[in-house]
């Protein structure tokens, strides 16, 4: 039986362990065009800092061959000197290396996670319904973190080590070829122990970024206040504290083997390169008996060999390394090559006419829709066909008129507003804007006109005030207070302590329901749309806050065309024409009388005769 958090959407369809090719490094390369200018200068400043440490040992060399071979003490001044100077400019070399360098890597950090979030920003619904926030957020948190770590430790240190390599053994060729030709042949000791772990770190560290991003999903689900108040309404907090216990320790065993992984390696190249000073002294100390070498050239190539040991190592693992390096980058080029489903239109449809102020109607053209799978933004994805959601819907929302959307949970209501809305396109069929699709239209038009206030109300975590002008920022003091007069929202502000500067709280936590709801309408009057869909925009009301903001309704609906769904049948009872919707088709439509005329014993008939004794009279006021 699979876990509670097995059965949770992630982002493990994207193939992790899978290894990047080519494609992925080409790209790498185009991501870091901006900034190449300061990439060069680093590996400038790279370079000469490398050749700066070349030379101490040549100064050694010099002390102990020149300068006490021949009792120079001005020389010994002038050399010991220089041991001094050279490491001081090599350490502000250093300085100014990795000043360049994190801002380099900090650049591009910077565009990865703006282009992440902008991208995540145009992915459709169908993608946050699938997905876990935590799997998002590991994505611009953890993943970014170890960008940070690529771009400081790979492709910088690649540089570093092979520059460092072939000057280092050149400049020992240049001193002695044959204790050079020794070195050659002790260098390749060091390859196998970093092959042969290569692989297994690399496999170690794809493991550790699974396991952090699983463990901060979990930590979005029920350390956020929504989640939070379901673990304490039921009790399950032992339940996912151990959830949380163990999927710490996952993260904890995979950081124990990827640490373990190199202390390993390093525990067997120490032993290794023991052999290597070992081999040059006991061969060196011969030349040098023999007059064939002189003692400051041998210890300035024991230097030079301790230099190798470390760039050696790191080149042998150069594949696995970079393969490590580019999985960073390859599970972020995944993500923002996820395909966007409510796309930009290659080519708008204008602004539908000829004012703002001119309601506009809604046409819904033989539109079947089904919901789609995440798992179809994979390659290998069994493309059947999923169930439909909607079958031939078609109506007409008449511009400036109300349509009413009736039916039981579950037959598609809210289906039609999201599509209404445009945040999906149709499998089949068009939903018209002024004779032309949505899917012609700018995002940026269809949010002018067309607003949506929905069931599950959602306010930031600020103040009223600008929760109420989200979506006009710009709007007048004036405005503002007259969207919330019509929104019934005077009394609340009044009694809050700091009035419309007060926090609402996490998702408006410190309003009732009823309280939230009216503040979505009055985003919605300060909006001022000519096109507007509610939600079960009244389902928190009590009976006098919803005859309160029956007003506020009526004026908001005035001049607009509305498409509202709503449970509550005296909402709508006065619609100018009503659908009812029943598992994905219209099955009924006609305004209220029409209905229970023609449709005595219909859908329509049953539901209100559910909500309302037949003998009452009916108050059909909105």
């Amino acid at each position: 039986m699979h876990s509670i958090w097995e059965q949770r959407h992630s982002l493990d369809y994207m193939k992790d362990g899978e290894k990047p090719g080519l494609e992925t490094a080409k790209r790498l390369w185009r991501t870091l065009r901006p900034h190449r200018g300061k990439l060069y200068i680093v590996l400038g400043l790279t370079a000469l800092g490398v050749i700066l440490s070349l030379i101490p040992p040549l100064i050694i060399r010099a002390i102990i061959d020149q300068a006490l071979a021949h009792h120079h003490l001005h020389l010994l001044i002038g050399l010991a000197s220089l041991l001094v100077i050279v490491p001081a400019a090599r350490a502000i070399l250093t300085v100014a290396q990795n000043y360049l360098n994190t801002v380099v890597a900090q650049g591009i950090i910077f565009d990865l996670r703006t282009a992440l979030y902008e991208h995540a920003q145009d992915l459709g619904l169908d993608f946050y319904t699938q997905t876990m926030a935590g799997d998002i957020h590991s994505r611009l948190i953890n993943d970014l973190n170890a960008v940070q770590r690529v771009l400081s430790r790979t492709l910088n240190g690649l540089f570093i080590n092979v520059l460092t390599i072939v000057l280092t053994l050149g400049t020992m060729f240049y001193l002695n070829a044959r204790l050079a030709i020794i070195a050659l042949f002790i260098l390749p000791a060091f390859a196998w122990p970093v092959m042969a772990y290569g692989q297994k770190s690399y496999r170690v560290i794809t493991k550790a970024q699974r396991a952090l991003s699983q463990l901060t999903a979990h930590l979005e689900e029920t350390l956020t206040l929504s989640g939070i108040l379901v673990v304490k309404s039921f009790g399950t907090k032992e339940r996912e504290a151990t959830q949380f216990r163990t999927l710490s320790d996952v993260v904890r065993h995979t950081q124990i083997q990827q640490s373990l992984v190199g202390q390993w390696l390093g525990l067997v190249v120490q032993i290794l390169s023991a052999f290597g000073p070992a081999l040059l002294y006991g061969y060196g100390g011969y030349l040098v008996l023999t007059h064939q070498a002189e003692l400051g050239t041998i210890v300035a190539f024991a230097t030079y060999l301790g230099q190798l040991f470390a760039p050696a190592s790191s080149l042998a693992g150069a594949n696995t390394t970079l393969i490590g390096g580019l999985a960073v980058f390859d599970r972020i080029f995944r993500f923002l090559d996820l395909k966007i489903s409510v796309p930009e239109p290659l080519v708008s449809a204008p602004e539908p006419g000829p004012t703002p102020q001119s309601p506009v109607g809604l046409i819904f053209d033989h539109v079947s829709f089904s919901y789609p799978s995440l798992a179809s933004r994979s390659s290998d994805f069994d493309a059947r066909s999923p169930e439909r959601v909607l079958r031939d819907i078609h109506f007409e929302a008449p511009a400036g008129q109300l349509t009413a959307l009736v039916g039981p949970s579950g037959a598609g209501k809210s289906t039609i507003l999201a599509l209404a809305a445009r945040f999906y396109d149709p499998d089949e069929g068009q939903v018209l804007l002024a004779h032309h699709p949505l899917s012609q239209y700018r995002e940026d038009v269809l949010r002018r006109v067309i607003a949506v206030v929905t069931q599950e109300v959602f306010l930031f975590h600020t103040t009223l005030e600008d929760n109420i002008r989200y979506g006009l920022p710009t709007a007048s003091a004036r405005d503002v207070q007259e969207a919330i007069e019509a929104a019934q929202l005077g009394d609340l502000v009044q009694s809050l302590p700091q009035g419309l500067k007060t926090i609402v709280g996490e998702r408006g936590y410190r309003l009732s329901g009823g309280e939230k709801q009216r503040v979505a309408i009055a985003r919605a009057i300060l909006r001022n749309p000519r096109i507007l869909l509610l939600d079960e925009a009244t389902s928190s009301l009590d009976s006098h806050a919803e005859r309160l903001i029956g007003e506020a309704l009526i004026r908001l609906f005035q001049g607009r065309t509305v498409i509202a769904i709503a449970h509550r049948l005296s909402t709508i009872l006065a619609a100018d024409q009503i659908l009812v919707i029943h598992q994905g088709q219209i099955v009924e439509r006609g305004t209220h009388h029409e209905l229970l005329a023609h449709r005595p014993r219909g859908l329509y008939a049953q539901l209100y005769h559910e909500q309302f004794d037949p003998q009452m009279p009916v108050n059909t006021a909105p």
